[in-house]
């Protein structure tokens, strides 16, 4: 559906003049009644005027092509899904920025696990104890146990990073793809609203959608974004070129003697 074509406003100004030619008219007869009935009840006559009130042929004719005319006259607008998903996107990008910064604090716990865990590995294939003493100190120096509620932090965290991603993707989906905009603006289209008047916007997992929600309260679902779904293991593949994994704990670097040197040689 083009969504394009600009108002041609030269039939509906002609419609609006020959209409408004007809209403005057009738506000002349209207008037012709109540005052003439008026003054009847106080035994006043009122002049000859009802014949300036009568609907000419002129006037007909010229209305009825003026309908005739917007009738025959295709109409259309920008619902605006476009510039819609495009900052629903940005938007929900932002979000997941702020939701892995959550996500990092919250793992600090986990990372200090991985120090540990280092430092074990150390001690394990030392051939004396100097490393397990090492390790011992530094375990009495730090907390290193792992409470209920940091665990519940943790998980909490990565989940809430995940959804938004997930809710990311998917507005970031509809918003590069012309034909799921084309979609939604004709869907918008046909209630005659536009995304300026939605009231809600929401990625559902389940059925692999973006649902709308308009001030009215008509309801959009269509948007099936089943073929942009990637597997586990193309998240999992794709992660291991990604900054946010090799600067982490796990990604390889960060243990080593020179973190900055290691990441710069890709190892």
């Amino acid at each position: 559906m083009s969504v394009s074509v600009p108002l041609c406003a030269t039939e509906i100004d002609d419609l609006v003049n020959t209409s408004q030619s007809i209403r005057d008219t009738f506000a002349y007869g209207i008037k012709t009644i109540a005052g003439g009935e008026s003054y009847a009840g106080q035994g006043y006559i009122a002049p000859a005027m009802a014949k300036d009130g009568h609907i000419t042929t002129e006037q007909q004719n010229a209305y009825n092509a003026a309908v005739s005319a917007v009738m025959a006259a295709t109409y259309t607008y920008n619902p605006g899904a476009e510039e819609y998903f495009q900052d629903q996107a940005d938007q929900a990008m932002n979000t997941v920025s702020e939701m892995i910064d959550a996500y990092v604090e919250a793992a600090q716990t986990i990372i200090m696990v991985a120090t540990v865990n280092e430092m074990a590995q150390d001690a394990q294939s030392a051939p004396d104890e100097r490393e397990a003493m090492a390790l011992q100190e530094f375990m009495g120096a730090n907390d290193v146990t792992l409470q209920d509620e940091e665990i519940e932090a943790y998980n909490d965290a990565l989940s809430n990073t995940e959804q938004a991603i997930q809710v990311a993707a998917a507005y970031m989906a509809v918003a590069n793809d012309e034909g799921l905009i084309d979609q939604a603006n004709t869907m918008a289209f046909d209630l005659r609203v536009t995304y300026e008047e939605a009231a809600s916007v929401f990625f559902d997992l389940a059925t692999e959608a973006v649902w709308v929600s308009f001030d009215g309260g008509e309801s959009i679902q269509g948007l099936q974004l089943g073929n942009y779904f990637v597997t586990a293991d193309d998240v999992l593949g794709r992660a291991e070129t990604q900054d946010f994994w090799l600067e982490s704990p796990e990604g390889g670097c960060w243990f080593a003697e020179d973190y900055q040197e290691c990441l710069n040689n890709g190892s």
